[in-house]
């Protein structure tokens, strides 16, 4: 698992130093821009089923009946997700001039949203087999990297890089949904409507949590575009993602594979799971802060070789960013890790809803006047105003 998580992480370090030297910072923002917006379809397909289906899945993985009905119902329920989003991104493309302009971007972009209803993590995850996430994640990158080797040659190329994207998920997923339903022994069928629409309606507070999460990450590029030119998405993209990178190498992978741990944890005893979450917090700390550290003092040599020089202008969102890591993996082990197996999820939806409010605040105010730079600061400053506000939420409880 630990070479396959590797190499995952390998593949972007090769197709997005050739993307960006040849599409350069105005395309590279159109296609940023693009893939933030398609995230709002991304998130209602998924409905945050990702962390509740997971939960339901792990505290039930050895139950063959029970699996199989948590599987039909989550997948009708994300069929019947795509529908709606079919409809929704029909009108944004005259609705939004950005993706009007760009239609064709736009529409490859879309296609990646389909690949989430065929591609079930949630329940590999809940069978805690990420081994299997790792080597499917790891050929989406594979396919994804030739494709761009091949494709990519000149400026006007910037419109393929989308559809490479979609087309390796929808490949890579529909080949992980074939497997988990033989490996699992899942038979498909059409389970009743009544269920799936109560599912839905019960992980509403999660999944209102989701997109106000959204609201201080990805709409902080949603905005910038809106408010200022696509050089300026690109920029501010271009820091974001390398951050990003960093954040998935150092956090993820231990989220992903302690979830389900935690959980079960959490449903033997509250003591027992708090103190799972203690042994965990001096882990992530370390981690996290060694990881600021060097992203902050490298970050001229990291841009210069990841973007080249066109992407200068990024270095200043590359070190305010530096530290997001840390407060984050900080506010996963107080939020997720925590309030969700706490079953707080009304004080973490009221907390991060705060949180999107500050931001949205925060973003038109910064933008207007600093451009990318403002966008850096506003989602550092929302990411500390959550973090501390998880915190004294779970101290006061005691």
């Amino acid at each position: 698992l630990g070479l396959v998580q590797v190499a995952n992480y390998v593949f972007p370090f090769i197709s997005v130093p050739i993307i960006s030297r040849i599409i350069g910072p105005d395309k590279f923002g159109v296609i940023n821009f693009a893939a933030a917006f398609m995230t709002y379809f991304t998130l209602l397909i998924n409905f945050g089923f990702d962390l509740s289906a997971t939960r339901a899945i792990a505290a039930r993985r050895d139950d063959l009946e029970e699996r199989n009905k948590i599987f039909n119902q989550v997948f009708l329920a994300k069929l019947l997700l795509v529908g709606v989003s079919v409809i929704l991104f029909i009108g944004s493309l005259y609705v939004v001039p950005q993706l009007r302009e760009e239609k064709t971007v736009a529409i490859f972009s879309f296609l990646l949203c389909l690949s989430w209803v065929i591609t079930p993590n949630w329940l590999y995850q809940g069978m805690q087999e990420l081994s299997r996430i790792a080597i499917f994640n790891l050929a989406t990158k594979i396919i994804f990297t030739i494709v761009i080797l091949v494709v990519i040659r000149e400026k006007a190329d910037y419109i393929w890089q989308p559809l490479a994207v979609s087309s390796a998920q929808i490949i890579v997923g529909a080949f992980s949904f074939v497997f988990a339903v033989r490996r699992y022994q899942i038979h498909l069928k059409l389970p009743p409507i009544r269920p799936v629409l109560e599912l839905l309606w019960n992980e509403r507070v999660i999944f209102f949590s989701m997109v106000v999460i959204n609201l201080y990450t990805t709409t902080n590029v949603v905005l910038l575009g809106f408010l200022q030119k696509p050089e300026q998405v690109g920029y501010y993209t271009a820091g974001y993602r390398l951050i990003a990178i960093i954040q998935t190498l150092i956090t993820m992978p231990l989220a992903q594979s302690l979830f389900p741990f935690v959980g079960a944890a959490f449903s033997q005893s509250r003591d027992k799971g708090l103190d799972v979450v203690k042994q965990l917090a001096p882990v992530v700390t370390v981690f996290t802060f060694s990881a600021a550290i060097v992203s902050w003092i490298f970050a001229p040599f990291a841009i210069s070789i990841f973007y080249g020089h066109k992407f200068e202008p990024s270095i200043m969102v590359f070190r305010i960013l530096a530290f997001v890591p840390m407060i984050v993996g900080w506010s996963n082990l107080l939020g997720i890790q925590t309030m969700i197996n706490l079953k707080m999820d009304r004080p973490f939806f009221r907390i991060t809803l705060i949180g999107a409010v500050i931001s949205i605040v925060l973003n038109f105010i910064l933008v207007k006047s600093f451009g990318f730079v403002g966008t850096a600061w506003s989602w550092l400053l929302t990411e500390i105003f959550i973090t501390l506000a998880m915190y004294f939420t779970l101290a006061r409880k005691g």
